[in-house]
């Protein structure tokens, strides 16, 4: 343990690291049994997935997280009619440089949207309101919040009074994960486009939220992020989190989680964390932290709180590509549809 810790510091960029970006890519049990829980901890305290493994077999790991990880082919493979819901679009605007490619995006939204960005300074907001001030799909509504707790904060916190107005909403921010710009780029790209990337995707993505089963849609993980599916330093604070809003968690439940923090939801899918009372104040300060605080913890709870609240989570994937890390269920009917959101479902809350 404290020699991989050592070897990993001094010889991480020339192998190790290397050796576990291959891994995570093609590998992934080798990741996730290994490479996990070395880095991460002596026990199995942390390292849910670690100890799913040692008490059921690799094989039911790698059937659970990979050859049963579907997603549901967007664009639908049938018409699609867009009926007149309420939809909001709250982004969190830390890189107003990013702003036109934000706005490009949500014009693909088939029906009108008003928009709710938050922003960290004056000038931040000032740039932001020169690249919206023609947006005409809905009202534009843009706010300075403290540089506390990033996107989770600023939308869960700063515009928790927005949704009881809106039936579905979609949550966004200016990812540039400047830790690691090389290993994601393009990352942003792959959520922005399975999110808004086309009205035709979007009026599918509406479809599927228009399911009284769907509490949250989000994309398939990009590939490379896949290294990054765990509970990291986590655990305890997203446990103690969730204890809060009177939800259970413990090693027994396999980790599963937006990456990105970006989806589309319905409000009432998350009922218990916009109601819980959340501040600012329980953010900590923001000193560049890349994983261990409450922000990093409520993205690891966001499906927990889905299914507390009676709902279920489903993934979407755009990409074209014949061949995929996972499978993806293509649906050329309402009835394909229905049959595909059940065949697609697993529950967080199952402990195994």
């Amino acid at each position: 343990m404290n020699f991989y810790r050592t070897a990993r510091s001094f010889i991480g960029r020339n192998f190790v690291c290397p050796f576990e970006n291959f891994c995570a890519l093609n590998r992934p049990e080798v990741y996730d049994y290994i490479f996990y829980r070395l880095r991460n901890t002596t026990s199995f305290e942390d390292c849910g997935d670690a100890l799913f493994v040692q008490t059921n077999g690799l094989d039911n790991f790698v059937r659970l997280k990979f050859k049963n990880d579907f997603a549901l082919k967007v664009p639908l493979n049938f018409p699609v009619q867009i009926t007149n819901q309420r939809v909001a679009a709250i982004i969190h605007m830390f890189y107003p440089e990013l702003a036109a490619e934000v706005k490009n995006f949500l014009l693909n939204i088939p029906c009108a949207v008003d928009v709710f960005i938050s922003t960290t300074s004056p000038e931040k907001k000032f740039a932001v309101e020169k690249i919206f001030g023609d947006f005409d799909k809905g009202n534009v509504t843009i706010k300075i919040f403290v540089n506390r707790g990033r996107n989770i904060a600023a939308t869960f916190v700063g515009f928790r009074e927005i949704f009881d107005g809106y039936d579905f909403c979609v949550h966004l921010h200016t990812k540039k994960s400047p830790h690691a710009e090389k290993i994601l780029a393009g990352w942003r790209n792959h959520l922005y486009e399975n999110l808004l990337g086309s009205p035709e995707i979007v009026g599918g993505i509406l479809k599927i939220l228009a399911d009284e089963r769907v509490g949250m849609v989000f994309p398939q993980h990009f590939n490379p992020i896949r290294v990054y599916i765990n509970w990291g330093q986590n655990f305890s604070v997203a446990k103690n989190f969730l204890r809060r809003l009177n939800i259970a968690v413990d090693e027994r439940n396999l980790i599963e989680f937006p990456t990105g923090s970006m989806f589309w939801f319905k409000p009432k899918s998350l009922a218990p964390l916009l109601n819980c009372g959340l501040t600012f104040k329980n953010f900590p300060e923001e000193c560049g932290q890349i994983d261990g605080t409450l922000a990093h913890a409520i993205e690891r709870a966001f499906l927990f709180i889905v299914e507390a609240s009676g709902f279920q989570w489903l993934k979407v994937d755009c990409d074209n590509k014949f061949f995929g890390a996972t499978p993806i269920l293509k649906s050329h009917s309402q009835t394909e549809l229905d049959a595909n959101i059940s065949k697609a479902w697993h529950s967080v809350l199952k402990r195994y």
